[in-house]
């Protein structure tokens, strides 16, 4: 067994004893270069994941609820006012547009639901409508609600737990150090300050970030522990699909192996969170590469499309989670991808 070897058993043995791994430890792993190294990272991942987690796979399905009107200027976005992005604009959907939706993801099983939308924040129509999409979601569904809705009050937290939202996304999106790179609008302050209400509202919290921003791997460690406080349930990794118009979209694709490393070492760090692939794992990773990632430390998926694109059938999606070995609590039916926006 190399010295290589010895230490990845070494940083798996102490998190499956509820250790914890350093950042020097991280860093460590995620410059691992040859094959063999990365192999083995990736096997021990996978046994942390086994362990903390059942061979059942965390599956969300969303619907971009609100599109292209949002002042931001996140550069990674499609849906930014600032962008000629040819992006479809809409304003607010219909309770019983939703509705529609997440009963195509039902039908295909899929049971968590996220209604996203576009903007720093709701006004306050608004948000009274989305309180009305989910009241009409937990009366006609059995999905577990969760939202992504920009920044929020300690009032609206309590009145979106009221009306049966189990979770709320508020992704980092990469390290404090680098994110002034890519959003000049909005301080990282901004986002942790919503994260700790969260924290203190106590609702399960959903937070990661997007690969290949121009980041360094010091980035995504950083992003990683910067996240450990916070203790999210979902931790999804994105993966740059660079949108015409931004200003990320000439940037060439991420390594398969580096986005390997990283959700590989990410598992590390959040044992127990469940690890999903995705906005952009399409576009970056083939279906043998997301096999290995499932196998290498991520234990879920995002499916039937994102924000701005859409996504493999869902029936592609089952069949690489077989093949990853993972169990379904429902019968897969072969229904196309749900588009979602």
């Amino acid at each position: 067994m190399s010295v290589i070897t010895e230490k990845i058993q070494q940083f798996k043995v102490r998190v499956l004893e509820s250790g914890e791994v350093t950042r020097g430890e991280a860093l460590e792993m995620i410059a691992l270069e040859s094959e063999s190294d990365i192999h083995h990272l990736l096997a021990a991942a996978h046994e942390i994941t086994l362990r903390f987690h059942a061979a059942i796979p965390g599956l969300c399905s969303l619907v971009n609820a609100k599109s292209y009107l949002c002042s931001e200027d996140c550069g990674f976005c499609a849906q930014s006012a600032r962008f000629q992005t040819q992006t479809e604009r809409y304003c607010l959907m219909r309770p019983e547009e939703v509705l529609a939706v997440a009963k195509k993801f039902e039908r295909a099983g899929i049971r968590d639901f996220c209604v996203v939308t576009s903007g720093s924040e709701l006004n306050d129509a608004e948000f009274e409508q989305v309180l009305n999409i989910y009241r009409l979601l937990k009366k006609e569904t059995k999905l577990n609600l969760d939202g992504s809705l920009g920044f929020l009050t300690a009032e609206r937290v309590r009145a979106l737990k009221e009306a049966g939202v189990r979770r709320i996304n508020n992704n980092l999106q990469t390290s404090r150090e680098f994110y002034p790179q890519i959003v000049s609008t909005h301080t990282y302050d901004k986002r942790v300050e919503t994260m700790r209400l969260l924290l203190d509202q106590g609702v399960e919290i959903c937070s990661g970030g997007i690969l290949n921003l121009g980041e360094t791997r010091e980035d995504r460690i950083r992003l990683a522990f910067e996240l450990k406080p916070f203790h999210p349930r979902c931790l999804p990794v994105n993966i740059l699909n660079p949108r015409p118009g931004t200003p990320l979209e000439g940037r060439s694709r991420l390594e398969p192996k580096e986005i390997l490393k990283t959700i590989a070492v990410y598992r590390f760090i959040h044992p127990q969170a469940n690890i999903k692939l995705a906005g952009g794992r399409e576009y970056n990773l083939n279906a043998g590469e997301q096999v290995r990632a499932l196998q290498g430390g991520a234990n879920g998926l995002i499916v039937g499309g994102y924000l701005t694109t859409q996504g493999d059938p869902i029936s592609c999606d089952l069949d690489i989670l077989n093949r990853a070995g993972y169990e379904f609590e429902f019968q897969p039916q072969n229904e196309t991808a749900v588009v979602s926006s």
